[in-house]
């Protein structure tokens, strides 16, 4: 019985050690503030997409940096049907070994999308966690964190290079 209990230690010990190296990494977490000073810092390898709707990207403003934000929706509305295009739009914008930072209104859309890409083969991925709106306060408002509460630079302008235009309901 005194062997048992050792060998079944060792064995423990060997499956946690071997299984804690296959679990799938999950993309890296950061504030606003954070993806913004990665990008001034590194602009020509450093990249936000945002994955909100169009319209909120339209209707809601989205981050305006010199190097661009494109909106690249992870899912659209009113459906909420995922976008089967995402990781094929962002590949055709972006190397895999680039930067990308996904930004939504407050983090889950994020981090979904981030998780799609990384899937996909791109190496340096992350998502923004308070994203652009941010968490809500308890009076249910968006007054937190987030890009907008953080007073980083954002536009209502639209660039037709960055601004998203195949929705479903478009394809013919």
């Amino acid at each position: 019985m005194k062997h048992f209990a050792a060998y079944l230690f060792v064995f423990l010990l060997i499956l946690i050690t071997c299984t804690d190296g296959m679990a799938a990494e999950e993309p890296k977490g950061v504030t606003s503030l954070e993806a913004y000073r990665m990008v001034v810092a590194n602009p020509d390898g450093t990249f936000i997409v945002d994955v909100r709707t169009t319209a909120e990207y339209e209707f809601v403003g989205h981050p305006d940096l010199p190097n661009g934000v494109p909106n690249i929706p992870i899912k659209f509305y009113p459906t909420w049907e995922v976008n089967r295009d995402f990781v094929r739009k962002v590949k055709e914008r972006y190397k895999k070994d680039d930067t990308i930072i996904t930004m939504c209104r407050s983090g889950p859309r994020a981090l979904q999308a981030a998780r799609l890409l990384m899937e996909a083969g791109f190496s340096n991925v992350y998502y923004m966690t308070d994203s652009f709106e941010g968490e809500k306060d308890p009076n249910g408002h968006r007054t937190v964190n987030g890009w907008k509460v953080n007073g980083l630079p954002y536009t209502y302008s639209l660039d037709e290079d960055l601004v998203y235009k195949e929705h479903p309901c478009m394809r013919k």
